[in-house]
């Protein structure tokens, strides 16, 4: 009976309605999944470390900080300067207020010196001065305040500092990087180009810092190289002999492994023979005032430090032996000269060292070999081996 009832009673629904239903109750799970997700990833969360706000941090810190160093009530110097390089990083004007409290505290200052100079912030604080001084300096805080710390140009804390560096450079404690920072810090560009010349500071790490900055930066330029030497054939029985050398090349920067020279080199034959050459129809006895080599130099810095670099080097170019014969084409004053001419190869070792602020001193020994009989109208054998040793400046 029961199952009777159950089975007369229930009532049955169409099947389209099933399916209806079916595809509703898929359809809010999808929705629900779909919220669940946007909460869990698709919003930020609100745990995570949100960007801070840097200008408006900077600004109430620096003021905090002014006062203190204008009532010399320091003791929460550390705490305040740690927190606003953890929010916003090093700048130049949280590194130049370490630097300044370690000096006027007498603790050890080297180390954040270091800092300073290695991060290039010297050239912020200079450009912060020279800004700080133009009429329309608002503007220019206003287009870089990131660059400047967002510390805002003409703000009393520069003004506190110059103060407090130039009452420090009155002491007698302070050590030479010391007191070539002070003068930094006082605002005198001027009076510390004068200072870091002296040889008292040749030592110190900031003169070593920036000289290795500038013939770095010198290094990344085209140069000169003056040469000047002596040149013999390997044979002691050759026409030439002994003679000295002079030359001038066009030289690739330094930062590069693979160096490149273009150039002239004159040799002077002094104490040398005369020879026989063939020209205008007839043999010529001659004597030879100048060797002319111009061309090309290829070296690789095979070991480079501070102090010394190596360069093997290979050359080649033409050779032009001066003979003295000459004529004039078709009845004009331009002149056609009969001069041995050859290739020149060569193959040495350079060695150069740092001298003054960009320049660099060496030394080379070259072997040379030059074809002279290639030309068919030198009559007289020459010695196509020969050595060179120089000395070059390069500036």
């Amino acid at each position: 009976m029961n199952r009777f009832n159950l089975l007369h009673f229930t009532n049955p629904q169409p099947l389209c309605v099933i399916v209806k239903k079916e595809k509703m109750r898929k359809t809010l799970l999808l929705v629900s999944f779909l919220s669940i997700w946007i909460s869990l990833f698709g919003q930020p969360n609100s745990s995570s470390t949100e960007i801070p706000d840097c200008e408006g941090l900077t600004i109430k810190t620096i003021n905090r900080l002014t006062e203190d160093f204008k009532n010399a009530s320091l003791d929460s110097f550390d705490l305040v300067i740690n927190e606003w390089v953890k929010q916003c990083g090093v700048s130049e004007c949280t590194q130049r207020l370490i630097i300044l409290k370690n000096i006027m505290e007498n603790k050890p200052s080297l180390e954040s010196i270091q800092t300073y100079y290695e991060n290039s912030l010297q050239f912020s604080f200079t450009y912060r001065i020279e800004s700080s001084r133009k009429i329309n300096y608002g503007y220019i805080y206003s287009d870089s305040k990131a660059y400047f710390g967002y510390v805002p140009l003409r703000h009393p804390i520069d003004s506190i500092v110059m103060e407090k560096s130039r009452s420090l450079l009155e002491k007698n404690t302070l050590t030479p990087d010391e007191r070539l920072i002070c003068i930094l810090f006082s605002g005198d560009i001027e009076g510390l180009e004068k200072e870091i010349k002296k040889r008292e500071y040749n030592q110190t790490f900031t003169k070593q810092h920036l000289l290795s900055n500038y013939r770095n930066n010198s290094n990344r330029w085209l140069a000169f190289t003056l040469y000047s030497g002596i040149f013999r054939p390997i044979s002691t029985n050759d026409v030439f002999s002994l003679s000295p050398m002079l030359g001038l090349t066009f030289s690739s920067p330094l930062k590069h492994k693979i160096l490149v020279d273009l150039g002239i080199k004159l040799r002077f034959n002094t104490n040398d023979d005369s020879f026989n050459y063939y020209a205008l129809g007839d043999t010529n006895y001659v004597n030879s005032d100048v060797s002319i080599f111009f061309g090309g130099i290829i070296g690789y810095k095979v070991y480079e430090n501070e102090k010394l670099l190596l360069v093997p080097k290979f050359g080649i170019g033409l050779e032009s032996v001066d003979t003295g014969i000459s004529e004039k084409k078709n009845n004009s004053e331009e002149k056609t000269y009969h001069d041995v001419k050859t290739i020149h190869l060569s193959l040495g070792i350079s060695a150069m060292t740092p001298v003054f602020r960009k320049s660099y001193l060496g030394f080379g020994v070259n072997y040379h070999y030059c074809p002279y009989q290639l030309d068919q109208n030198l009559l007289t054998t020459f010695d196509n081996n020969l050595i060179s040793a120089e000395l070059f400046w390069r500036f």
